[in-house]
């Protein structure tokens, strides 16, 4: 057996109930039913690791506690991912529409609408620009990325409307 592993649901420091609690206020933080049920098990872990001759007063605010900071975790590294990808996609564009041309003043103006297009991306809320990405960079289809975040297959068609929307308005300005 894993050691400590019985300690810890001998100890009633874990359940199926605050398993379930914990998966549910992840999927609805994250729209990501996937992600909420590693962090969940991760929460698990962590709180295994535990010293158990020290148990804590409240197991279930430190369960909570440890999936939040979990959470707030994987939210700042998928914003740092999201904007890498976004930066170098845009890069990317700026390279492919620059190799077909070698006129400077088309090299400067697809560069400034890249740019337009970056800013308009930014203004964008997190889920829906993550949409937008997903459909526009990785190529998923609307049901993949509902599946991916938690989401209603209408809801996905309706952030990559806002997206495309706010997208083009801001561009054509």
């Amino acid at each position: 057996m894993i050691k400590g592993f019985d300690s810890i649901e001998s100890s009633n420091l874990w359940s199926e109930s605050l398993s379930e609690d914990l998966r549910r206020f992840l999927t609805a933080r994250l729209k990501c039913a996937e992600t909420a049920a590693d962090l969940t098990h991760e929460t698990y872990l962590r709180l295994q690791q535990r010293n158990p001759d020290n148990p804590p007063d409240n197991a279930r605010a430190l369960a909570f506690h440890i999936a939040l900071q979990l959470a707030i975790d994987y939210q700042r590294k998928v914003a740092v991912r999201n904007r890498y990808i976004t930066e170098d996609a845009v890069d990317t564009l700026i390279e492919n529409a620059s190799a077909g041309s070698a006129d400077p003043e088309h090299i400067l103006s697809v560069r400034q609408r890249m740019d337009l297009l970056r800013s308009a991306l930014d203004e964008l809320p997190s889920e829906c620009r993550t949409v937008f990405l997903m459909h526009g960079i990785e190529g998923l289809k609307y049901a993949e990325i509902a599946t991916r975040l938690g989401i209603s297959v209408s809801m996905v068609g309706k952030h990559l409307t806002r997206a495309l929307t706010h997208c083009a308005l801001r561009v054509a300005e």
